[in-house]
């Protein structure tokens, strides 16, 4: 999935998007509420696409709305139809801000960024410390599932297990909104304050790290291993991007296990 090819699709889904537009009131406001949108807050609205959610975020007093998308034509639609929200062409995951917001919303979208991860730990820079990071989708996983099997299947990846989506989160955000039921879908997280001190750790001696990187070598060979048949088993089962994702990785493990092999060899 090419980055240019989404812009592309969705450059052309533009001029009919307003109007194909199904909202559930309802399951919108409850989104919100959940993702801490409230009077004075400054919000990023991630893949904001025509604005969908910027008249919802002005109706709730907040501080600010900066929207950014990286189809063109969609934001040529947002900008005319919000003059008062900052709205940004680009890929998120590649522009420089010169702020933090207490509120980040990924609405309707959250397939269509095909490294999950990475998009996490970028947007957990853009978040303010207290602040608030959420992925939310007005359809259960199942439906959203049969909603991308159609055109919008080379542009987007399945969504990821709400279980799996909070582990994720988990390393920047405590998460306290996990959903997933037949009407929606929503994690949320407040951002963790990264002011804590590191306790003060004993020096190692070299003996010791080297026992340590002997144990490292012995247990990466395994756990590539276990990798290259977990991705044998998702090729067999019909998933072949991800196995040969999952084998590209298990071959830089490899490199990287070889070259620190022979480091150990040379120091004992």
């Amino acid at each position: 999935m090419e980055k240019k090819e989404i812009a592309e699709f969705f450059d052309k889904c533009a001029p009919w998007w307003d109007a194909d537009m199904i909202r559930n009131e309802d399951i919108i406001q409850t989104i919100l509420t959940c993702g801490g949108v409230k009077p004075g807050v400054d919000v990023l609205d991630v893949a904001c696409g025509t604005g969908v959610l910027f008249p919802d975020y002005l109706s709730r007093g907040v501080a600010s709305v900066t929207g950014i998308d990286i189809s063109p034509e969609m934001v040529k639609i947002a900008a005319a139809k919000y003059p008062e929200v900052k709205v940004i062409c680009g890929d998120v995951e590649e522009t420089e801000f010169d702020r933090q917001f207490d509120c980040i919303m990924v609405y309707n979208a959250f397939p269509h960024f095909p490294d999950p991860k990475h998009l996490i730990s970028v947007l957990a820079g853009l978040c303010k410390s207290g602040g608030r990071l959420s992925v939310a989708h007005g359809m259960s996983r199942d439906a959203l599932t049969a909603h991308h099997s159609g055109r919008a299947s080379n542009v987007s990846i399945d969504l990821l297990h709400e279980q799996e989506l909070a582990a994720i989160f988990g390393r920047w955000f405590d998460v306290d909104v996990v959903i997933s039921t037949d009407r929606m879908y929503m994690v949320s997280g407040v951002r963790k304050c990264e002011t804590v001190a590191r306790p003060e750790r004993e020096e190692t001696t070299p003996e010791e790290m080297l026992a340590l990187m002997k144990f490292m070598v012995s247990h990466n060979d395994a756990h590539a291993q276990e990798l290259h048949d977990l991705a044998v088993s998702l090729k067999e089962s019909g998933k072949t991007r991800t196995g040969e994702k999952l084998m590209d990785i298990v071959a830089d493990f490899d490199t990287v296990n070889a070259r620190l092999s022979a480091v150990v060899e040379e120091l004992e």
